[in-house]
């Protein structure tokens, strides 16, 4: 676009300049004499039809809405609605003439245009003097009020910046207005006399006032008196009014944030005033005492502005707020978006503003969620770059309950060490970053899929450290050999287990039987995705999903999976609006709740069996109260990044806590100490004990027993065979059979002393079983039967051993865990009943537990 000059026609040209004034005059005259005689206007138009200018000239007779201030608002405890941050593109509040008081409108008129009432739109006088302004190269404003709101209007409209491609909407039409030239007044004239002919006079003062540019964002007369005076337009005195008034002259030089301004501005005002005086619209008793007021910081109560986010009225509540106005900002999932059916109607509306924006932010659990983070995590730590943030989602609807973070809401360049514009919680499209490692907080849905396709959480797996054939996509794998980062390790446990003490040797094995895809495929229903991405690809499909340490997420995503799971399979979309009232009292549609069954209720029922016996056998997670939690934790390499997700029948939680730049682990920042990793546990039972206090949580779901079972089977007793004996029975059931190494026994020499998995393990059905071998070395002869102990408590099978001659101290008891109505209940035992054996025989029994491993209490 070519440069556009703002110089006057000087009187060197003075052949072009006369010319210009001639076809000036000319169209000048024509639209004057239309607001007295339209119909000769319109013959002499015609018949001149060589002026181009003037045919040209686009329609626009009507007064355009006006930018004002949008609310957010929040709820607190009592759902009581709570504004939370005003945002605008202009500070502005619309009022009527009325409440402009009486001397804004009348200092407006004396300052700007005394013939006001009396022209319809131009002022002839005023056009002559600034005509010949032109030619001379002497000044004059030829300016009526109601070309003054046309030119408003203009820049209103054709000068906002589109925030999608920061250009101008009309860039032609919005460089015009910084021109002075024929054409652009002959422009606002047009529209002038078109106002005029559609609106009362009273209707056009009333939209310039509102309208006026009072310098530092601050427009219409309501807020540049609440700004600079602290006080309402209907409450301004004349030397208020003038004041304010003169700024429109020149809103850079004249406006009263700045003191260097007060000299200019008193000139100013103290001329508006005099023409007051002239005009008759105050006494001179008036005039002289507004005149005598001095315009200097004593005259002045300039207020702070309160714009923004970063404005918030609450400490806790700007990246809410940020989140919110980028979900109007950006499209929905079908393209549309809430605001308009396109960009540019949303972002029109948006900058138009006037909007009541009713959210779902519970403001006091957010301050309490804020302090926590500021209590652990303090944006202030020196020996890394500490970040901490939390989402917090209402299970069953998917509101967002809280969102919060350590660092302060800054959306700005050059934000210090303490605060930042990122919002750490969601995807870059939202504000956000690049997301985190989630580490073994992902394991979640390498157990959904594996218990999707039908295998049991109580199935007994190989969990030593080796080379393992991963699953990755459609056929294919990998391998992969990760280590235990924990420093738990065991060669054999269950899937409940392996998930207790975060084995990533047993999650590989799970992979050796579920591929990545359907580990992806089911994140994906729950809600998890990797960070800035629409979702995963087969090139995704990586053996380090498995325990989370291929990719990054967000703290909202990973809410959403546990949201999901807490909500029997269900996932919700988060949703932060409630409702929006347009600035006509009129409900802007928002999007709807939308929930939908991601896994079966069945599936979810067992996934809250598992990770409440998680959050169970590690207390540091368990928050207080009687409310039963779902969790787990997550760490990414080098501990660089942690989390604690987890929920309540009512809240689902994801608390984050980590290093926001390079690779220095928590537990390197901290000289080797769990100072810094233990922070995340700290955060979560804090925040979760907040949530709990107001959203009471009830019991999960009851395990489904089929899906619990799975297709895990019971492994056979062959103790006592013979290797051949044993080799048979259970390959005949199914398994694989290794004959292993011989130890010590109580079984006659070369017969099988036990197996691993031990009997009555629920196994998978192809598992592959070893035969240990008894050197016979405890083999007395039998002297005596051993008693049927079967469905006998663990006491009276303890009773029924003494008093058949069997020292109850040799029972050798296995923990198995089982429904509630078996529980210390023998299920099985080894010897049989009725094998002979000495009174120092030892017996080995399965014993009924809640917990596999562990006596509940027997």
């Amino acid at each position: 676009m070519s440069a556009r000059s703002t110089a006057k026609h000087k009187p060197g040209s003075l052949l072009g300049s006369l010319l210009g004034l001639v076809g000036f005059s000319v169209v000048a005259g024509l639209l004057v004499s239309a607001t007295v005689t339209p119909a000769v206007a319109v013959a002499s138009s015609t018949a001149n039809s060589g002026l181009d200018l003037f045919e040209n000239l686009p329609e626009f007779a009507q007064i355009e809405e006006q930018s004002e201030v949008s609310t957010i608002y929040g709820r607190d405890g009592d759902d009581t609605q709570v504004p939370i941050a005003e945002f605008y593109s202009q500070n502005r509040e619309i009022i009527t003439l009325s409440q402009a008081g009486s001397w804004a409108p009348l200092a407006a008129i004396a300052g700007e245009d005394r013939r006001f009432y009396d022209h319809g739109g131009v002022d002839a006088p005023s056009i002559a003097r600034a005509a010949l302004g032109q030619v001379t190269g002497g000044s004059g404003g030829a300016s009526s009020l109601t070309m003054q709101l046309v030119r408003q209007q203009i820049v209103e409209v054709a000068c906002q910046v589109d925030p999608a491609t920061q250009e101008r909407f009309d860039p032609d039409l919005c460089a015009d207005q910084t021109t002075d030239s024929y054409g652009r007044k002959l422009q606002e004239m047009r529209f002038a006399i078109g106002l005029e002919q559609r609106y009362t006079k009273n209707e056009i003062l009333a939209a310039y006032l509102n309208i006026a540019n009072f310098g530092n964002a601050t427009y219409g007369i309501q807020a540049a008196a609440q700004r600079y005076f602290g006080i309402n337009a209907s409450e301004l005195s004349i030397a208020q009014a003038a004041s304010i008034m003169t700024i429109v002259q020149n809103p850079s030089t004249l406006n009263l944030f700045t003191p260097d301004n007060y000299e200019r501005n008193e000139v100013r005002r103290n001329y508006i005033v005099d023409a007051m005086l002239d005009v008759g619209y105050i006494t001179q008793e008036q005039h002289d005492e507004a005149v005598a007021t001095p315009v200097d910081d004593a005259f002045m109560n300039v207020q702070p502005a309160g714009s923004g986010c970063i404005a918030s009225f609450y400490g806790s509540t700007g990246f809410f707020c940020d989140y919110v106005q980028e979900l109007l900002r950006q499209p929905q999932a079908d393209g549309t978006f809430i605001l308009g059916g396109d960009q540019e109607s949303a972002t029109r509306t948006l900058n138009l503003g006037g909007l009541q924006i009713y959210t779902s932010i519970d403001v006091g659990l957010n301050e309490e969620v804020q302090s926590t983070l500021d209590t652990y995590a303090p944006n202030t730590e020196q020996r890394l770059e500490l970040g901490g943030a939390v989402t917090m989602l209402e299970v069953g609807t998917g509101r967002v309950l809280a969102m919060a973070q350590n660092k302060d809401y800054a959306n700005v360049d050059d934000a210090p060490y303490t605060a930042t514009g990122i919002n750490y919680n969601v995807d870059r499209q939202y504000g956000g970053g690049g997301g985190f490692q989630p580490g073994s907080g992902y394991k979640i849905f390498t157990l959904a899929a594996w218990i999707e396709a039908g295998y049991s959480v109580n199935t007994s797996l190989d969990t030593t450290r080796r080379p393992r054939n991963v699953q990755t996509c459609n056929g294919a794998t990998a391998r992969f050999d990760p280590q235990n980062n924990e420093g738990f390790s065991s060669a054999r446990q269950n899937v409940t287990g392996i998930f207790v003490n975060s084995m990533n040797t047993g999650v590989t094995e799970m992979g050796t039987r579920v591929a990545v895809c359907d580990v992806q495929d089911v994140a994906s229903r729950m809600g998890t995705t990797p960070a800035n991405s629409n979702g995963y690809t087969p090139d995704d499909a990586l053996p380090s999903w498995l325990i989370g340490t291929a990719g990054n997420v967000t703290p909202m995503s990973m809410a959403e999976a546990f949201q999901t799971i807490a909500n029997g399979g269900v996932h919700c979309e988060p949703r932060a609006i409630d409702s929006i009232v347009a600035r006509d009292g009129t409900q802007v549609p928002v999007p709807p709740q939308d929930c939908e069954q991601a896994i079966t209720p069945e599936v979810a029922s067992v996934m809250q069996f598992v990770l409440q016996e998680v959050t169970n056998r590690n207390p540091a997670n368990n928050p207080p109260g009687n409310a039963p939690v779902v969790s787990k934790t997550g760490t990414s390499d080098n501990v660089v990044q942690t989390w604690v997700n987890g929920a309540s029948s009512s809240v689902a939680t994801s608390v984050w806590v980590g290093n926001i730049r390079g690779n220095v682990g928590l537990l390197d920042a901290a000289g080797g100490s769990r100072e810094l990793w233990n922070v995340r546990s700290a955060v979560f039972t804090n925040v979760m004990a907040d949530a709990l206090a107001r959203y009471p949580g009830g019991q999960f779901l009851q395990p489904d027993a089929e899906t619990l079972q799975g297709n895990a089977v019971a492994l056979p007793n062959v103790a006592g065979q013979t290797p051949d004996e044993a080799r048979a029975t259970l390959e005949g059931a199914g398994f694989s059979v290794v004959v292993g190494s011989t130890v010590a026994g109580a079984q006659e020499a070369g017969r099988v002393e036990y197996t691993s998995p031990g009997a009555d393990s629920l196994v998978l059905p192809e598992a592959s079983i070893t035969l240990l071998i008894s050197d016979g070395s405890q083999f007395q002869p039998p002297e005596s039967a051993i008693p049927n102990l079967e469905g006998q408590s663990l006491a009276d099978a303890r009773g029924t051993m003494s008093s058949s001659g069997f020292d109850p101290a040799n029972l050798q008891i296995t923990w198995a865990q089982v429904p509630g109505d078996q529980r210390c209940q023998v299920l099985d035992q080894n010897p049989d009943a009725g094998t002979n054996g000495p009174p120092t025989a030892p017996v080995s029994i399965v014993v009924g537990s809640n917990r596999a491993g562990q006596d509940p209490g027997c």
